[in-house]
């Protein structure tokens, strides 16, 4: 991840972790014992929704942020003359868009506050837009991890367990893949 999330370390990337933690960490993986996420590696973008604007936001870094965040236009402007890269962030944005759109107003509410105040950390994955990584499929994936709460007074993250809301967009979510 990059952008407002930052880097998503391995265990390489670690060099104090000693050989015995890290012998631990992999007993605990063989073990089954171990609750992790994949890393993938596609286009960072934190997304949000403005119901007092009535439209989805991203935010590719913390200056994106602080200023409410982009909408699709802005977006698109962007990543313009960039090609595949342009294409892979509007439309996994269209997606996000779309998705949110079929959301009640008490669930945007409830997820992303009145006005984009509840940013959630995802990646966009597309064929023809690749980092390292070739997926063969696009994907907008909403990370376990990495969401935040911006606090506009303050014009920083607030220190706030978003897990809950989390919970709430995830059931969305599966809500609507299963209309699909």
């Amino acid at each position: 991840m990059g952008g407002v999330a930052g880097h998503m370390s391995h265990l390489y990337d670690n060099p104090s972790l000693t050989f015995i933690k890290m012998k631990d960490i992999m007993a605990t993986v063989s073990e089954g014992e171990l609750e992790a996420e994949e890393k993938v590696d596609g286009q960072n973008l934190f997304l949000s929704y403005s119901l007092a604007d009535g439209k989805a936001r991203g935010a590719r870094n913390k200056g994106n942020v602080k200023e409410g965040g982009m909408g699709a236009t802005e977006l698109a402007t962007k990543f313009a003359g960039r090609g595949n890269l342009e294409r892979t962030f509007v439309e996994g944005f269209a997606t996000f868009e779309k998705a949110v759109e079929a959301l009640s107003d008490k669930e945007k509410l409830q997820i992303f506050g009145p006005n984009a105040d509840i940013w959630y950390n995802a990646e966009v994955m597309d064929p023809g837009s690749r980092n390292v990584i070739n997926y063969d499929n696009k994907t907008l994936k909403i990370h376990d991890r990495g969401h935040f709460r911006f606090d506009r007074e303050a014009g920083e993250k607030a220190d706030e367990d978003i897990s809950p809301r989390l919970q709430i967009l995830d059931r969305a979510l599966g809500r609507m893949q299963n209309i699909r």
